[in-house]
């Protein structure tokens, strides 16, 4: 006998149960497969459009120099991507201390998705610093920019 798709044979209650648990699995493979994120990953080959870093700046009043350390604030506008809402792009910040020197194959910082500002760690005041700015998709597809801005203080 038969109460809502349950029975009182073992046998069946048994191959009920497994088919449910199949139907389930199936269900939730299917919107995985479907969602935007699988779908980005999978399909996604082409890079964030970027223009760039705006602006690197900082205010230290005074005479520089003197062991004295600063914190630089970059600035720019949000990356668009076909797939990837701009909410979900990461900015890979690299820094160099000559001007095109910035090492591609591993960032100095990593922002967090969807910001268009990034404050460094504390760096020497009375040396130069550079830094280029590159958007990163949620596929992992990293805009080639090489738009380099050098820190500008604006208090001296």
């Amino acid at each position: 006998m038969s109460l809502c798709g349950f029975t009182s044979e073992p046998r069946l209650r048994r191959w009920s149960v497994g088919v449910r648990s199949a139907l389930v699995l199936l269900v939730v493979a299917l919107i995985l497969v479907a969602s935007p994120t699988a779908g980005a990953k999978r399909r996604d080959h082409t890079p964030p459009t970027f223009a760039g870093l705006k602006s690197a700046t900082t205010c230290v009043p005074g005479p520089i120099g003197g062991g004295r350390t600063t914190s630089y604030t970059l600035r720019w506008d949000a990356a668009t991507d076909k797939v990837s809402p701009s909410s979900t792009i990461v900015y890979l910040v690299y820094q160099a201390s000559a001007p095109g020197s910035e090492d591609f194959s591993a960032p100095t910082y990593t922002t967090a998705a969807g910001v268009t500002s990034f404050a460094t760690l504390p760096l020497p005041v009375d040396k130069p610093v550079y830094f280029v700015v590159r958007a990163q998709d949620q596929a992992g597809n990293i805009d080639r920019n090489t738009v380099e801005r050098q820190g500008q203080n604006l208090c001296v």
